[in-house]
């Protein structure tokens, strides 16, 4: 009986989560930079999934919305508000780490025949694969005259198969009105975005929830910690 506890426990997770308000945020919305103690960040409401395992925020683009074809999306876009920034200073973004895939089961690693292409708003291009990032740095805008930045930077996969979910990770850096260093801001926190690639409205909800879910290892670490703190309960009841 007790091989099947942390089954159970993790399908309890699983539906609490489901029914939480932060996975029932719309992901798909908008990054929103804005600064607080001097650090960018990216979702100053709190209103987006959180990864489980990296702590990242977690936003959503779908590749062949009805913008720019069968494999492009130019979403999410970056909107910061009027006053987040100085006017004329520049949002960066860098890509780190590599580009994962959902099989429909568990987060691997992408296939060797995909990259995911980032456009920045100068035309430079960004690639990132299984085997990590070709040129992570770009720009997303210069901040307007009252200081806000609205911009939708192009996204593209390179092949329509296999059908699934990518994940890239992004972090948001600044630079001053000329372009230069050091940045008028610390760096934001890593965050991901996931792509939908060919999957039903479900199916991509579904890996996205899976990031917000604990893996079985978690679990067993957890069940050990409420059977060490049971134990030394019981001992100190029969020394009292």
């Amino acid at each position: 009986m007790l091989r099947h506890v942390p089954i159970a426990i993790r399908l309890a997770v699983v539906l609490i989560l489901v029914s939480s308000p932060q996975v029932l945020a719309q992901t798909h919305g908008d990054v929103e930079p804005s600064v607080i103690q001097g650090r960018l960040v990216v979702d100053e409401s709190n209103s987006v999934p959180v990864a489980f395992s990296t702590g990242y925020k977690i936003f959503e683009g779908n590749l062949g919305d009805l913008y720019g074809g069968s494999l492009k999306t130019n979403d999410p876009g970056f909107v910061a508000a009027s006053g987040s920034f100085l006017s004329g200073e520049q949002l960066w973004y860098q890509a780190i780490g590599k580009l994962n895939f959902w099989n429909g089961t568990s987060w691997v690693a992408a296939p060797d025949n995909i990259s995911l292409k980032l456009e920045d708003a100068l035309g430079s291009d960004t690639l990132i694969t299984a085997a990590g990032v070709i040129n992570p740095l770009g720009v997303i805008d210069a901040a307007d005259s009252s200081g806000g930045i609205h911009r939708h930077l192009d996204f593209s996969i390179s092949d329509s198969n296999p059908a699934g979910s990518y994940l890239a990770t992004l972090q948001l850096s600044s630079r001053d009105a000329s372009g230069n260093l050091p940045s008028p801001y610390l760096d934001s926190d890593p965050f991901h975005i996931v792509f939908n690639q060919g999957l039903s409205a479900p199916a991509f909800e579904a890996s996205t929830i899976a990031l917000t879910v604990p893996e079985p290892e978690t679990y067993a670490m957890f069940l050990a910690g409420l059977a060490l703190m049971g134990y030394t309960a019981r001992r100190r009841g029969r020394r009292d």
